[in-house]
């Protein structure tokens, strides 16, 4: 049965299409905020209940007509709805209609659409959100419940090839690796899920769900056995690291290789530029949130997608805006707040992570953003000290390796994957 925010989101686009503005005002909070782009006249943000009827659709309404919305798919995550479909609008006058593609991303809290994101014409945002076909191998995306947890995931590729698991970091999702899982799904069977609290995954409140990186790696284990994932290689980046390495050193037996993007297990790998979460994790107060909670903020967002980067105007937008419409959901910032307390128990996890790299001396693939302003060069470097067969590249680029670097990334991990 379809969740009550499904039914509100379904009954919004019956209720557009017959013109019934009643209808349409039921699925709205009071505070809701509609954000239209690309959808002349009406391009812009509207605040308010009366403003979004009345500016935004009811101009809409007013001017156009025949107006036409088939959600083509329907994205239930809890306190998140996301539409991927297509419109039809004919103008009231003669001689002119729009047919576009639509994402339309609803935020829900007490029942109510508290925002709306009219992500419209842009193919380009589809594949934003990694569900649009590319080449033989379409990225699918995907749901599964874990722990009583409702777990997105993309997947692409055969089945029956080679697995490759790509986990995410901070603040992003399985969004992050949008570029790059076409490159390697004609080869692999690629798999990349959203974590608890991020992205199109269930998001439980921190007194339903404990978020720690310990229960992080356990849902991913448990995901892995639900999805048929019996061995496969790991790619981790950021918060991948300690998920992936939790898991590693569980079950090595398991893992077949690993690649690290700016996934640091060494000391020396951790950028003076942590302090402020590091004096967090060490004392949590008033004082030491108010600096991380800067974290959480679009301003820093798009820093760490773009700092270090050889080409900062070429990053896509889309990549840090994704990520915080996802951190600005109701409730997220403690989730966020929680998994950064508990990221101190990570460095005291790393003897045992490289105890495992010595002992197992797994075939390992270093990709590192050399410019990244957290996790430097030297905890790249290091990982050769524990695999001496380690292949390290720097690359001249940031955190967000593959905002610049997808192809390359993917020539090099084609490359490894088909030796192990």
């Amino acid at each position: 049965m379809a969740s009550s925010n499904v039914q509100a989101v379904t009954s919004f686009y019956e209720s557009i299409k017959k013109r019934d503005m009643p209808g349409v005002a039921a699925s709205f909070a009071d505070d809701v905020v509609w954000v239209a782009s690309h959808i002349p006249p009406v391009e812009g943000t509207y605040t308010g209940k009366q403003a979004v009827l009345g500016q935004a659709l009811g101009r809409i309404v007013a001017n156009w007509g025949g107006i036409y919305v088939q959600p083509d798919r329907i994205i239930d995550a809890g306190d998140q709805v996301v539409v991927l479909g297509r419109y039809r609008e004919a103008a009231a006058g003669p001689g002119e209609t729009i047919e576009a593609r639509t994402v339309h991303a609803w935020t829900f809290k007490d029942g109510k659409a508290v925002r709306v994101e009219q992500l419209t014409d842009t193919e380009k945002f589809a594949h934003a959100f990694g569900l649009s076909p590319a080449g033989r191998y379409p990225v699918s995306g995907r749901t599964v419940n874990v722990n009583g947890l409702e777990i997105f995931y993309r997947e692409a590729g055969e089945r029956t090839a080679p697995a490759l698991v790509l986990l995410h970091g901070f603040p992003s999702s399985s969004h992050m690796f949008r570029n790059l899982i076409p490159e390697l799904a004609e080869r692999y069977r690629v798999l990349a899920l959203d974590y608890p609290g991020f992205g199109l995954s269930a998001s439980p409140s921190p007194k339903e769900f404990s978020y720690t990186f310990d229960n992080l790696a356990k849902v991913t284990t448990n995901w892995l056995d639900a999805v048929g994932v019996t061995d496969f290689a790991l790619y981790m980046q950021d918060y991948g690291g300690p998920v992936g390495f939790r898991i590693a050193s569980a079950q090595p037996d398991r893992v077949r290789g690993i690649i690290t993007q700016n996934a640091n297990a060494y000391a020396e790998g951790l950028s003076p530029n942590l302090a402020p979460l590091v004096a967090y994790m060490s004392n949590p107060t008033p004082e030491t949130e108010a600096p991380v909670r800067q974290f959480l903020t679009l301003q820093t967002t798009k820093f760490q997608y773009t700092h270090g980067a050889r080409h900062p105007e070429r990053v896509d937008p889309a990549s840090w805006l994704v990520d915080q419409f996802f951190l600005d959901r109701p409730g997220n910032a403690e989730i966020q707040l929680s998994l950064i307390r508990d990221y101190g128990t990570n460095p005291g996890l790393y003897p045992a992570w490289q105890e495992y790299l010595r002992d197992r001396r797994p075939p390992t693939l270093v990709v590192w953003g050399k410019n990244d302003p957290f996790f430097t060069p030297e905890g790249a470097n290091a990982f050769k000290r524990d695999v001496p067969g380690a292949e390290v590249h720097l690359l001249d680029t940031g955190h967000f390796a593959l905002e610049e670097d997808a192809p390359r990334i993917g020539q090099l991990i084609r490359r490894f994957r088909d030796r192990i």
